[in-house]
């Protein structure tokens, strides 16, 4: 779900809605107009890459220009006593996952709303073992620690769809670098499409072998300097969950209460390159039932880490952040490095 910036004589990270380039006159003509704009226009390099691993992530909701492309790569390792989707507890497990995810997004205006797609794709390993027994039973495995092989490939691809619903128009670059933000709301709607990779004979996948919907209402406070902005980021969602129909072992099917989680993020620009912030993400829920018999993995913990991000280039920037459960009533347990660059065009 990532910079501060420079503010450059010359830039070129818009395209018209046509997909024409801009003209580079016009566009230097306006970054010197309006340089404030131009920055807020290169925080946006803090683009999502939600992988669904421990959230989306900080700067990832911030507003946007109509016409604004951008690619988001992003590195997470991993270890955890949940599955690779970081949606399912999994009690007793000790899990190590690395998490690699390409992310498109594309900003456009619907119905004079600002609108966002999301295309992510997701790759990485994880193993390690699992314990089954009386907090986690497994049809077709018998009581034990497990020392799962280490399986790599494809997770489950992500889609998502951003609208403003209020303090969020659809605006062009001329207009959008004069607007002054203030509290935004949005609605989001995601899916997981069940396509990642699956074996029944496997304690832990990287696929889910079942449907994930999402539907959140991420909200965003921007304040302080123009040149040194902070953003406050709140975004509560919940998840539903098909049923898995061929879950692992000799279970016919496996479902999931919804889950629901909440992040949050306050970050500041130090320096119009450097940014700090600090990040804290609370997940209830998601109990699961195998063959209609409750697995006992309710999930209800807090999280928090801390995160710090540069401007490489203009257009390019990147950031590192760490993150660990600190509090639970579940017994979970996990902690997280990642990295993510992205490239606004």
């Amino acid at each position: 779900m990532v910079p501060g910036a420079t503010l450059p004589d010359s830039l070129t990270l818009m395209q018209a809605v046509d997909g024409t380039h801009m003209v580079k006159r016009t566009l230097r003509s306006l970054l010197r107009a309006a340089p404030f704009g131009a920055l807020v226009l290169l925080t946006l390099v803090a683009l999502p890459a939600t992988a669904r691993a421990q959230g989306d992530g900080p700067r990832a909701y911030l507003f946007a220009p109509d016409g604004l492309n951008a690619i988001a790569i992003t590195y997470m390792e991993l270890s955890s006593n949940y599955n690779f989707a970081q949606d399912i507890l999994i009690p007793g497990a000790e899990l190590d996952s690395d998490v690699e995810a390409v992310a498109y997004n594309r900003y456009f205006n619907l119905g004079g709303h600002f609108a966002q797609f999301q295309a992510t794709g997701i790759f990485g390993g994880v193993g390690g073992t699992v314990q089954v027994g009386p907090g986690f039973p497994l049809p077709g495995f018998p009581a034990g620690v497990y020392d799962t092989r280490r399986f790599r490939g494809f997770g489950d691809p992500y889609f998502a769809l951003r609208v403003g619903l209020s303090g969020a128009p659809a605006l062009k670059l001329p207009e959008f670098v004069k607007h002054k933000q203030g509290f935004q709301v949005y609605g989001l709607f995601g899916v997981s499409v069940p396509i990642g990779e699956y074996e029944t004979t496997q304690l832990v996948n990287l696929g889910t072998n079942r449907w994930a919907f999402r539907a959140g209402l991420p909200m965003v406070v921007p304040f302080g300097s123009p040149m040194k902005p902070t953003y406050l980021e709140v975004i509560p969602s919940l998840y539903f969950y098909t049923t898995n129909d061929d879950p692992s072992g000799a279970a016919d099917e496996r479902s999931q209460k919804p889950l629901f989680v909440v992040e949050s993020h306050l970050t500041h620009n130090i320096t119009p390159k450097f940014w700090v912030g600090g990040d804290l993400r609370y997940q209830a829920g998601g109990e699961t039932k195998t063959d209609g018999i409750p697995d006992d993995n309710t999930a209800n913990h807090l999280g928090g880490g801390f995160v710090a991000g540069y401007q490489i280039l203009r257009p390019l920037g990147v950031w590192v952040s760490w993150g660990k459960i600190f509090a639970d009533d579940d017994g979970s347990k996990g902690d997280m490095w990642r990295v993510r660059v992205s490239l606004a065009f």
